[in-house]
């Protein structure tokens, strides 16, 4: 970047948006070679440029100045990831029919029928290989407004990092808009005994049916952004799909369940989520944990969508 890739890019009105911060990691990039100003991530003691630009918070119309700064991706890029984005879709369709698993040993957590967003949660170890076992979730819960209100709520990176003080650094890497896909790199700071952990996975997000949308995480494995400093995490398959609530309001299940609600104004959220963060965690640790952080993450997203 520097001054050849990214003063010359800035107006005055950009560069008013820019904390002291900013300026100085461009002083020092301008003292980095033109081949390394080209690489995807610009790093100044293991943090990326966008994390500066994370630290402020941007109006409407400046936050695709902050998307400039970052490598913008191609429709060819995303080209690689064509297998996998149906397989995954169809994965995250699959652990989201609660239907096939009634029988199985998922353990509930809570089942919050009477709070607003009637949030009911499951957990369950799965051995992933013959040394690594990982507690996936299951939940399903309802969100006032329609399924494009959650969708973009939950791809706003500067809301997400609001909501959970543990992250650290939170930004896509590069993105194709079209086609609603995405590299991203998310990073949590260290707590407690656990050291600092990084993830950098593929993200698509896509309408499966008339107003059904699935949006769906799978980590990817890249030779250009190499493991640094922090442990490096690994999203198995994780996502959720949505529609609106009146979508199943022929549904014994769901009729049942939300009879108190009025249809047209919610939406039906179910998720998935099966993450490796290369720790040991103990299935009865696990579950009193997992209970907490959802109830609280999902109250605030109910909450910030009213």
């Amino acid at each position: 970047m520097g001054s050849q890739c990214c003063v010359q890019e800035r107006s005055i009105n950009r560069a008013s948006i820019a904390s002291k911060a900013i300026q100085d990691e461009l002083e020092y990039m301008k003292e980095l070679t033109f081949g390394q100003q080209r690489r995807h991530i610009l790093l100044y003691e293991d943090k990326p440029i966008c994390y500066f630009l994370s630290k402020i918070e941007l109006s409407n119309e400046t936050i695709t100045t902050a998307y400039s700064l970052n490598e913008r991706g191609t429709i060819n890029e995303f080209e690689q990831y064509e297998q996998i984005q149906g397989e995954i879709i169809k994965q995250i369709q699959e652990k989201c029919d609660y239907s096939n698993n009634q029988n199985d040993d998922w353990i509930i957590l809570c089942d919050n029928v009477n709070t607003k967003s009637s949030l009911k949660l499951f957990i369950k170890q799965i051995e992933v290989d013959n040394q690594t076992k990982v507690n996936a979730t299951r939940c399903e819960f309802i969100v006032p407004g329609q399924p494009q209100n959650f969708i973009d709520f939950m791809s706003n990176f500067q809301k997400q990092k609001e909501l959970d003080p543990r992250i650290d650094a939170f930004y896509p890497i590069k993105k194709n808009e079209e086609s609603k896909e995405s590299v991203i790199y998310l990073s949590y700071k260290p707590i407690l005994m656990t050291s600092a952990r990084e993830f950098i996975y593929y993200k698509k997000t896509k309408e499966i049916d008339t107003n059904v949308w699935c949006d769906v995480s799978k980590s990817i494995t890249d030779s250009q952004y190499p493991i640094k400093s922090k442990v490096r995490g690994e999203i198995l398959l994780s996502g959720y799909i949505i529609q609106p609530l009146q979508n199943l309001i022929n549904n014994d299940y769901i009729n049942n369940r939300f009879k108190d609600k009025n249809f047209n104004d919610y939406s039906y959220v179910r998720m998935y989520s099966l993450c490796d963060f290369k720790m040991s965690i103990p299935l009865y640790m696990a579950k009193g944990q997992i209970k907490q952080e959802m109830i609280r993450y999902i109250d605030l997203v109910y909450q910030k969508l009213q």
